[in-house]
């Protein structure tokens, strides 16, 4: 290896209003938001940097009709992390985001999201991580996020 840090593209999947955008927010330190009366409508980026690593993150809109966009977000994906809403459970698009990352070897995380709002079954293999994160207080994300580093 020529000593050059890597940087990492990291996608935000999960169903509409989930926590996505928040959790980018809690994330990142510089942001770009793409949105329509505080939705997003095409994606959200921001970078971090984690032990000197250019960590990018995009969050996907978590709509059905921009669907087309987290296919183009997913080119290049080095990882992903899908939030969950707990109080909702596990939508039947985070279960397809979820197949398609399997299927692909993509290394992932859940955050299981909203904590302090209720809680659902998740009703997910046992080897899946699963990080409890409350995205509107930051609870849990850093620690989420340095885990799924460790796993690329």
């Amino acid at each position: 290896m020529n000593g050059k840090k890597k940087e990492t593209k990291i996608v935000i999947f999960g169903d509409y209003n989930s926590g996505k955008t928040t959790t980018l927010d809690n994330l990142c330190q510089k942001k770009v938001k793409v949105e329509y009366r505080g939705t997003t409508i095409s994606m959200d980026y921001g970078n971090t940097r984690v032990n000197g690593e250019k960590i990018h993150l995009f969050a996907s809109p978590g709509q059905e009709r921009f669907r087309f966009m987290r296919e183009i977000l997913y080119n290049g994906i080095d990882a992903a992390i899908v939030v969950v809403d707990i109080s909702r459970g596990v939508s039947s698009m985070e279960r397809e985001i979820i197949h398609q990352l399997d299927s692909e070897n993509v290394p992932y995380v859940i955050f299981a999201n909203k904590q302090d709002t209720g809680s659902a079954n998740l009703d997910l293999d046992s080897d899946i991580t699963i990080i409890p994160t409350i995205a509107l207080q930051g609870q849990g994300l850093q620690e989420g996020l340095e885990r799924l580093l460790d796993m690329i």
